[in-house]
């Protein structure tokens, strides 16, 4: 795991039971580490307790000599030092006149179901690196897998030593860069750690006086700050290695990978259609690598160090290597693993670094931020790890330094070099940049939201020991304003968290949290003083030092980073008097992220609103966050009949009397004043005013949603009133017009034809084995694909209705997919048996536009049009009892079907399940068999 606030370290090895166990061995068994040399050398095996002075002259006296594996031996040394108590570091280029500044910070990722999962990020800082006081290396390593924490402390090590061992590495850091990342790969491959289904990213940052190479393999990010007149401009230094680039696509399916999605996969979606475009909108789905005939690796990046499987289809350890030469433009550069450029664009985490002078506080809020995005839209967070460098004083006199291509380099395109074995370096264009960042709710949280709709919250809000005075509340919320943690909090949330914290009373000499324990609070200082302590070790042996002092005064608070993880505290904070202290626990931090106080509360208004209620909780959610909040006083106006509704008003707290003219109930999309109007006053004259209340809980205006902006409609306040305003442009904006909407849902609920007026006779199957398109009336269609489409047909001088499948020649043509539209035809027609839940082909036929498949069935609508609501439980089990069966059927005809999706099931009109679509979902019979045996 991440070094971040372990003991002593930056980037120094954090030794696991396993690897233990397996030293003697490997200094016994060289082949087991790749390098025979290796073994003989004691890398990282030095005590931490060497003073700092010996190590200051041993680097001195190193820096005499170019014997590379003495540097080797030096990266134990230097890594075996504390962070300076403000948590940011400064170390110099002696060639260039500059500094580099710089902190860090891992996150354990929040997982709720593996509270104990390790952190699986690790990161390596060795500044300097090597015997030149003019290179300085950073490295931030993702694992994945059951040994991914393994692995990434594996090649953050070997990585390190390969790049110093390299014979070119002093002249062609570059080539040195790509070939260390080959060779650990291979260590990690012969290594006795299990690399088959595990392995790690790596992205890394060579400074080599004014010039960066970094060597980028998987998803992990660099990112270069450039000053562009008056503002901050990202540069991506590297480009995330996934299914979502186009190169990296084709190049792993010509090594035999098959690219799906989980969707695809599980026969949600088309296998045989690119089903995704760019990583913003992938709910959490995105494009893995998977191999021909299996359900693995399931890998969403095309490059890694490790994964010995994965590797056969494609994903190689080969990094794609950036050479830039810095400038005075350039303040600072970042590295961080994916869980930071998941939800963060690049622009966006410059613009967060760019805000903070302290390169330690650029971290916090970072991973702050991070943190928070993954709870609001996923249910778990990823393990999250940056680091950010500073560049102090670099001017343009300053020597200028050049890459091994020999020419000058500048941002912002990034001189990229691809090495591809022993052959020379060759340059190609950097003309494609990251995608934007994902903004979708994952199917899990959405499961899970709805869960929460459906069942109210684990979560409750404690209720307070001690009631706050509005000097106190005051006093906390000027603390909490500007920090980077409850920044973005909604005006609901501040309330709860207020409300969660817990008054401590404290003794002069108590102490309030102990260095190298576990806390899971953070506290603001209410009265009193307090002085942080920190034991450190020296050349005399531990000192134990104050490093600042908390009061009320300062608007001190400290303990933040324990809302997030559980790492051991760096310092002790001790009470120098009496006073008090306001607490917030890690779990009520939580739970205010992911509860109904950040926007359950304002899913379930929306809900019950009848023009909203049809709406998916991803709708929703989305228009949630378009919601604003206002308060009205007693007796305000909220509505005024001149100026006219302008959006959806849901009352969250109080009582609002409506006044309006009898003439807008002609309208049908006042349903919110017609259920509160008294008994007798339905049938008013035109003209005649109406005055109702409504309360918290209910709503109005939604007609203003549809623009219908009617007037003659007044709203006062009847003693403090609080609502959310939805207004018609910015529901447009984020899900379309509503009127769209309406008018679809109209036509669904109301067809031009009474299924139950048909006739339900049956067919003679024998009389209709030669029917023509011709001899057929569509009458609507129920539902469509991207060539089909499914409707209800008329049989000429018959009365029975059947169900047509028909596809549009043009569009298989266009989309390739003759050979599945035949296969599903010979499925059908020719191998599958009808059932209860099959239905049975009556005929194909065909007509210059379309080719036709005509079952013996009256369907009814797709199951996706009665998820509008919940179904009852009864209806659920019927219809779980008939997919099982219905899948039972096909099985036993030798074909895996997994076309479980909501638009691809039917109902006919005696509610009866039917499957009308195998083209998405079917494996032919002869391959059903072994592709079974691997799913299960």
């Amino acid at each position: 795991m991440g070094c971040a606030y372990s003991r002593t370290c930056i980037g120094q090895i954090c030794a696991t039971k396993e690897d233990s166990i397996r030293e003697p061995q490997q200094r016994q068994n060289p082949a087991g580490g790749g390098d025979p040399s290796a073994a003989e050398i004691p890398v990282f095996n030095f005590p931490s307790d060497v003073p700092e002075a010996e190590i200051g002259d041993e680097i001195h006296q190193l820096s005499l000599s170019r014997d590379q594996e003495w540097g080797i031996t030096r990266l134990s040394r230097v890594s075996a030092q504390f962070l300076p108590p403000d948590g940011s570091r400064i170390v110099k280029v002696p060639s260039c006149n500059y500094e580099l500044r710089y902190s860090f910070l891992s996150q354990r990722g929040y997982y709720p179901d593996a509270l104990d999962k390790a952190n699986q990020d690790s990161f390596a800082i060795h500044t300097p690196f090597g015997t030149s006081p003019d290179d300085h290396f950073f490295g931030v390593f993702d694992g994945h897998g059951e040994n991914g924490a393994q692995c990434s402390q594996f090649a953050k090590r070997k990585l390190c030593e390969n790049l110093l061992r390299h014979g070119r590495y002093h002249v062609d850091a570059a080539e040195a860069c790509y070939s260390a990342f080959l060779a650990t790969n291979s260590q990690l491959h012969a290594d006795i750690l299990d690399d088959s289904m595990s392995g790690t990213t790596a992205i890394t940052v060579l400074v080599r006086g004014r010039t960066l190479f970094v060597a980028n393999t998987g998803d992990s990010r660099a990112v270069l700050a450039e000053k562009r007149g008056g503002d901050t401009v990202a540069v991506d230094l590297s480009i995330d290695q996934t299914p979502y680039r186009s190169d990296e696509l084709e190049r792993v399916k010509l090594c035999g990978a098959r690219v799906l999605t989980l969707d695809q996969i599980e026969g949600l979606k088309n296998p045989d259609v690119q089903c995704w475009g760019t990583e913003e909108g992938d709910d959490g789905d995105p494009p893995r690598l998977w191999v021909p005939n299996g359900m693995y690796p399931g890998t969403a990046f095309t490059r890694s160090i490790g994964d010995s499987i994965a590797e056969s289809i494609g994903v190689v350890a080969n990094p794609e290597i950036a050479v830039v030469e810095l400038s005075p433009d350039n303040p600072f550069f970042v590295l961080a693993s994916d869980g930071v450029f998941e939800f963060l664009s690049s622009q966006t985490v410059v613009d967060m670094v760019a805000k903070h002078k302290d390169p330690r506080d650029a971290c916090a809020a970072i991973v702050a931020e991070s943190y928070r995005l993954w709870l609001q839209y996923e249910t778990r967070t990823d393990d999250i790890t940056v680091i950010v460098v500073h560049i102090d004083g670099l001017t343009d006199s300053s020597p200028t330094q050049f890459s091994s291509t020999g020419t000058v380099l500048r941002p912002p395109i990034p001189q990229i070099v691809e090495l591809t074995g022993s052959e020379s370096p060759s340059t190609f264009s950097w003309n494609s940049r990251n995608q934007r960042v994902r903004n979708d709710l994952s199917r899990a949280r959405i499961r899970a939201i709805e869960s929460s709709l459906e069942n109210g919250n684990v979560w409750v809000p404690p209720s307070p020991a001690h009631r706050k005075t509005w000097e106190e509340e005051a006093h906390i919320e000027k603390v909490l304003h500007d920090h980077f943690l409850f920044r973005k909090l909604t005006d609901s949330q501040c309330q709860v968290l207020l409300d969660c914290m817990q008054r401590i009373e404290v003794q002069p000499g108590d102490i309030v949290v102990k260095q190298g324990g576990e806390g899971d609070c953070f506290y603001v200082v209410g009265s009193g003083e307090f002085e942080v302590l920190a034991t450190q070790e020296e050349k005399n042996g531990e000192v134990t030092r104050v490093l600042q002092r908390y009061t009320a005064e300062k608007l001190s608070s400290f303990g933040e980073l324990a809302l997030m993880h559980n790492k051991p505290l760096q310092a002790s904070v001790r009470a120098v008097t009496h006073g008090n202290l306001w607490a917030l626990k890690r779990e009520d931090f939580r739970g205010i992220l992911m509860s109904e106080f950040s926007n359950l509360a304002s899913l379930k208004l929306l809900r019950s609103v009848d023009l909203l209620s049809r709406l998916t909780i991803l709708q929703l959610s989305h228009v949630a966050g378009s919601l604003s909040e206002v308060s009205f006083s007693d007796r305000q106006t909220i509505v005024d009949k001149r100026e006219g509704l302008q959006g959806l008003y849901v009352i969250q707290k109080g009582i609002v009397r409506i006044t309006f003219t009898a003439d807008l109930l002609e309208s049908p999309n006042v349903s919110s004043l017609k259920t509160d109007i008294p008994k007798g006053d339905e049938n008013l004259q035109t003209g005649t005013e109406i005055s109702i209340e409504k309360r918290e809980g209910s709503s109005f205006g939604e007609w203003a949603l549809l623009g219908e902006l009617k007037g003659s409609v007044t709203a006062i306040a009847v003693g403090d009133v609080v609502c959310v305003v939805l207004t018609k442009e910015k529901f447009d904006s984020v899900i379309g017009p509503l009127t769209k909407l309406s008018e679809d849902d109209h036509k669904s609920r109301h067809s031009s034809f009474d299924l139950s007026k048909e006739s339900g006779k049956s067919i003679d199957s024998t009389a209709l084995a030669k029917v023509a398109i011709a001899d057929l009336e569509w009458r609507t269609c129920l539902s469509s694909t991207d060539c089909s489409e499914i409707g209800l047909v008329h049989l000429k001088d018959k009365e029975n209705m059947l169900s047509l499948k028909r596809f549009s020649k043009q569009k298989v043509k266009m989309l390739g997919k003759e050979a599945q539209v035949l296969g599903e035809k010979n499925l059908m027609k020719n191998t599958i048996k009808p059932s209860a839940f099959v239905p049975e082909v009556l005929c194909t036929c065909a007509d210059e536009t379309y080719a036709a498949i005509l079952l013996n069935t009256c369907l009814a609508c797709p199951l996706s049009s009665l998820l509008h609501s919940p179904l009852d439980e009864s209806s659920a089990r019927f219809i779980a009892s008939s997919l099982v069966i219905t899948f039972d059927d096909i099985h036993k005809n030798g074909v895996l079907y997994r076309g479980t999706s909501s638009d691809l099931l039917m109902l006919d009109r005696a509610g009866y399940l039917q499957t009308s679509d195998l083209q998405r979902n079917f494996l032919e019979k002869e391959r059903s068999q072994s592709v079974e045996m691997q799913t299960i």
